[in-house]
């Protein structure tokens, strides 16, 4: 797989939520050519601390018009809407795409191991992150001072992922179809964008 500006790539964030109240919130996904150019916008809601972002990120990609043009999808982090962890290995199979999981420092999995004592099914959502494997650091910015990222990567070469990671980083240090999901998330749920995008 060799890739080019034009390449196709689908950034997915979800909207920020209240811890104790809020049922649902929304998941965004950006359509972009390579790091440059917004293609199309596709949404969904997903429960917080439930067990369907797996499904309804199949479902968007799947059902999308955008679909046969997509080559790699590009998720922020392995868990949206609280602990409403991603199955990757399934994600993968079921939309027959590269799946990369971009994470902004190392996860921490002794403290995420903790955490999910607090949510149903423990052992269950345990399963799924161990799934995901060992995050892969990137420095996507040529810039001394910029931190790394981590990714984790199903269904293509690690150097691969690196490769198209840093060629859609173009307006920070996080690939630009996240950052532009994250912005629209926030700006739907709270009126405005705001955040690390």
């Amino acid at each position: 797989m060799s890739f080019k500006k034009e390449t196709r790539i689908l950034g997915i964030d979800d909207g920020p939520f209240k811890k104790f109240s809020s049922k649902e919130t929304i998941l965004v996904g950006s359509v972009f050519r390579g790091g440059e150019w917004l293609d199309g916008v596709l949404t969904d809601k997903i429960t917080v601390d439930g067990f369907d972002s797996t499904k309804k990120i199949i479902d968007l990609i799947n059902n999308s018009r955008h679909k046969k043009q997509l080559q790699t999808v590009f998720l922020d982090g392995l868990t949206f809407a609280g602990m409403n962890i991603v199955d990757i290995k399934k994600l993968n199979n079921q939309v027959s795409l590269p799946i990369v999981i971009v994470s902004r420092k190392k996860p921490d999995f002794e403290s995420i191991k903790r955490a999910l004592k607090n949510v149903s099914k423990s052992e269950k959502r345990w399963k799924l992150i161990k799934k995901a494997g060992e995050p892969i650091k990137v420095k996507t910015n040529s810039r001394k001072e910029e931190k790394p990222i981590f990714i984790q990567v199903e269904g293509m070469e690690e150097s691969k992922a690196k490769e198209l990671t840093k060629m859609i980083s173009t307006r920070s240090r996080i690939p630009e179809p996240i950052r532009i999901s994250h912005l629209i998330s926030t700006g739907i749920v709270r009126g405005e964008s705001y955040g690390n995008a």
